[in-house]
């Protein structure tokens, strides 16, 4: 219980609070009634509704943990994983290319189940038979319908698959769906349901937006995926989003994939806060996952993999105190192959090792806390850095929360992470950091997620509001 209660005091107060920083007032007045523009064929549709306030009573996120039986990691193919940036790295906010011609619904209220609401989009992003973009409102959507036996249905709230009540169920059968929250929050304050349960085998993209609350707590083989779960073949894209105190009794705190051949893309992202009872307390992909400047956090598995159990490619990402009950295993990740260049892999409780991994290859400027994660055989490695190599998670410069990197640590002037990267190598990879800022293109880049700003002051003595815990000192990148 020691390594629980660490992990919750650690990780998800924090995220809690950041959470409650993004979530405007509740009794804020509505926008203007929905907009359904043209799609592929040209011929623009209408609807409109009444403006609606979600007089819902809030309720605090509850976390579960129910210890279920172990569930040993699948084996999957080994297969080739090339190191490179998936997505759009500028972050420039245009449409990615393929979604241009997409028909577009934008919601217009946050009462869940509502003419205008995100679960009335999902609907009609689901009968559409095109590629759909919902557009969100930066507010806060809480998901209420069906959780309260009073109010719900038959089948609502349980285990149906048609989007009546508690998770929201998107199917892509008829063509590829993106949500563009516009920094909108949505939490699941259903008891026992996740946020978003994803059929079929189209793509599917999520832009901006934190997915926060879930629980993944039905029978033994389904209750994976606490923020996500996608049973089909869909590439799920995650971009400049938060998944965060979310929870699963079987794999996957935060996201499942469990079609293959599935691939989750995490661009910019943080995954951070979450619990399995199995493998995976961030992500279990059946599959790959593509990590890209994202940083993956404070996550807790039972088994194996406390931040990613799944084949993994790291290209500037940072995973760090992610943890296991279990003795074997990897604290950080249990994958079959793992693939990384500038990533820094380190801290955490639980196994002894790092990672646990049948191939690693470096493809250099990694940083890891012990040899196990294969780092040290690639150009600029070092397989004993820092634990503590990164400050504490928390609002600094951006919209997301960040770990950014220590910029000093005797005898090392900048610290181990810092301008490690030679500047023709970091930018034929990546110009932008987890915050979209520009890579440093003069003396190298730092490894990880994030770009230290010259002239940052890393607080590590930090407020309550905006990171999880508080430690004596500060740093500050003086260059």
């Amino acid at each position: 219980m020691g390594l629980l209660s660490g992990l919750r005091d650690r990780g998800l107060s924090g995220a809690r609070r950041g959470l409650d920083r993004a979530m405007p007032d509740r009794g804020a007045s509505e926008p203007d009634p929905p907009v359904i523009e043209g799609g592929k064929g040209g011929a623009p549709t209408a609807s409109a509704s009444e403006n609606d306030e979600n007089d819902e009573s809030g309720r605090s996120l509850r976390w579960r943990l129910l210890v279920f039986a172990a569930v040993t990691l699948a084996l999957l193919l080994p297969g080739s994983l090339a190191i490179g940036v998936v997505g759009n790295d500028e972050g420039t906010g245009a449409l990615p290319e393929g979604w241009e011609r997409a028909e577009r619904i934008v919601t217009t209220t946050s009462a869940d189940g509502r003419p205008g609401s995100l679960r009335d989009a999902v609907d009609s992003a689901t009968r559409s038979g095109t590629d759909t973009v919902i557009v969100l409102k930066p507010t806060t959507y809480r998901l209420t319908k069906g959780c309260r036996r009073t109010d719900a249905r038959p089948g609502e709230g349980s285990d149906e698959n048609d989007n009546e009540g508690g998770d929201l169920d998107l199917s892509t059968v008829g063509g590829g769906i993106r949500i563009e929250g516009n920094g909108a929050t949505v939490v699941q304050e259903c008891p026992g349901q996740r946020v978003l349960h994803v059929t079929g085998d189209d793509r599917v993209d999520l832009s901006k937006v934190t997915l926060a609350g879930g629980q993944a707590t039905a029978p033994l083989g389904q209750g994976s995926g606490g923020a996500l779960l996608s049973e089909g073949s869909s590439e799920i894209t995650i971009s400049d989003s938060m998944l965060t105190s979310n929870s699963a009794e079987d794999t996957g705190g935060a996201v499942t994939l469990s079609g293959p051949p599935a691939q989750l893309n995490l661009i910019r992202s943080v995954v951070s806060g979450n619990s399995a009872g199995s493998a995976g307390g961030g992500v279990w992909v059946l599959g790959d996952l593509h990590a890209t400047n994202s940083t993956i956090t404070n996550n807790l598995a039972m088994t194996n993999g406390g931040a990613v159990a799944t084949n993994a490619t790291l290209v500037f990402s940072t995973i760090v105190d992610n943890s296991t009950t279990s003795p074997s295993g990897g604290r950080q990740l249990g994958a079959v192959n793992l693939d990384s260049f500038a990533g820094y892999v380190a801290g955490g409780a639980g196994a002894p090792n790092s990672c646990s991994v049948e191939r690693a290859t470096s493809h250099g400027y990694n940083v890891g806390d012990d040899p196990s994660c294969g780092f040290g055989s690639g150009v600029g490695d070092l397989s004993d850095g820092p634990r503590d190599g990164v400050g504490l998670l928390g609002y600094y410069q951006g919209d997301l929360q960040e770990r950014p990197p220590v910029p000093a640590r005797p005898p090392v002037p900048n610290g181990v992470l810092v301008d490690r990267v030679p500047p023709p190598t970091c930018l034929a990879h990546v110009k932008t950091d987890g915050q979209g800022r520009s890579r440093s293109g003069d003396r190298g880049c730092d490894v990880g997620s994030v770009e230290l700003p010259v002239g940052l002051d890393v607080p590590m003595t930090a407020t309550p509001a905006r990171v999880a815990a508080a430690v004596s000192g500060r740093a500050t990148y003086t260059g």
